[in-house]
């Protein structure tokens, strides 16, 4: 699903208000300028980075405010987050790409040089003419998981279930757990019990990611909605406001003519 050569913070409008998003394996990453998100909560890493400013976070449980250059949100965080200028929200699939399973807490600052080198990094793609998506995301999950707290593996029928998925996410959940030797009930809480989400929200999730995946364009919105396996555009939205905290029409697609980013 990684495309390659997209520019980031090219394509967007003078607000701010649509950004870019791109879909690799293992992970994605939006780019755009003062954006900011209702509550919401998604099974992956965040890594938010601003580029020429801080970005921030609010979290619902704690009620706690932060603000820093670098923030990373851990997975099934209810938050909401804002940037003062350029930003980039890399998400990551937990488990891939050198990322922790789970981690259980509230979100946090990143400093000093490993910061540094995020929005070093974050820099060096905004002002190339090109950029291989999955190669900078993989670059964000190695300077952010430098040393990562050892996590257990998730059960190897749960990981099957998550493969297969992603891979399909009209997948028939009941044929699956049949051929994992188990119950949908029974691989519905391993599901949940290990990665903190239920697994029908996994599917929603990855048919969200499919959405991004193919294209947002404001023209086309409900025939992705029925692309992706969404009962309608409605529920579409819900799902885009739910994981992302902002709906569809607020992602832009890449443009075909990509341009350097300048400030």
């Amino acid at each position: 699903m990684s495309r390659m050569g997209l520019m980031f913070g090219s394509g967007l409008n003078e607000s701010g208000e649509a950004g870019e998003a791109c879909v690799v394996k293992g992970g994605a990453v939006h780019t755009s300028r003062s954006q900011r998100t209702t509550q919401h909560a998604h099974y992956a890493w965040k890594v938010h980075v601003g580029l020429d400013a801080p970005v921030w976070v609010k979290q619902r449980d704690s009620g706690g405010y932060g603000e820093a250059r670098v923030l990373v949100i851990p997975p099934n965080v209810q938050h909401a987050t804002g940037a003062h200028g350029w930003s980039a929200a890399v998400f990551l699939e937990p488990g891939s790409r050198a990322t922790p399973w789970r981690e259980t807490g509230a979100a946090y600052s990143v400093g000093g040089p490993q910061a540094e080198r995020l929005v070093g990094l974050l820099h060096e793609a905004m002002r190339s003419s090109r950029v291989d998506v999955g190669c900078f995301i993989d670059q964000v999950a190695r300077l952010t998981f430098a040393a990562p707290t050892p996590s257990a593996s998730l059960d190897a029928r749960v990981t099957t279930a998550l493969a297969a998925i992603r891979t399909d996410v009209d997948v028939d959940l009941r044929g699956l757990a049949e051929s994992l030797g188990l119950s949908l009930d029974r691989l519905t809480h391993l599901v949940s019990e290990q990665t903190g989400m239920p697994l029908r929200r996994h599917t929603l999730w990855q048919r969200v990611l499919h959405v991004l995946d193919a294209g947002v364009r404001p023209a086309g919105l409900a025939a992705a909605a029925v692309g992706a396996g969404f009962s309608d555009h409605a529920h579409m939205t819900r799902s885009f406001r739910r994981f992302l905290g902002r709906a569809p029409s607020e992602f832009r697609a890449p443009p075909r003519v990509i341009e350097p980013w300048s400030s």
